[in-house]
């Protein structure tokens, strides 16, 4: 009974931990045409990642981004998003926290978001 009580806690913990991104932050060039349309129009890819991610609407979330593009707040819906994405596959928070990979590497961030999407048949 104990071995099955601290298999059963291991599983919890490794749960817990995330599982590891199929892709990774730095990839960009892994697939040039997710580069090319993550580094040109991230709003619209963002856009398209949401959709994909929970069925927000790809307009609606391209034009939120616009809109804080202009005051620089625009990794504030990709945090979010970004999030979601993480929960929906139990992934880990990596490099480090998704605020920061938003705000301060966002078109990559996208990019990986999409191949991740993408190599799990959502994109």
């Amino acid at each position: 009974m104990d071995n099955q009580t601290e298999n059963i806690n291991n599983a919890i913990d490794q749960a817990k931990a995330g599982r590891p991104w199929k892709e990774s932050l730095f990839g960009c060039f892994d697939d040039i045409g997710i580069c090319f349309w993550g580094f040109c129009c991230p709003a619209s890819s963002f856009g398209r990642n949401a959709e994909k991610i929970d069925g927000s609407s790809c307009v609606g979330c391209c034009a939120a981004y616009c809109v804080l593009a202009h005051c620089s707040l625009c990794w504030v819906p990709h945090f979010m998003k970004r999030k979601v994405l993480r929960q929906k596959y139990l992934l880990k928070e990596e490099p480090c926290h998704d605020c920061l990979v938003t705000a301060f590497c966002g078109p990559c961030a996208i990019c990986q978001e999409a191949r991740e999407l993408k190599s799990r048949g959502t994109y």
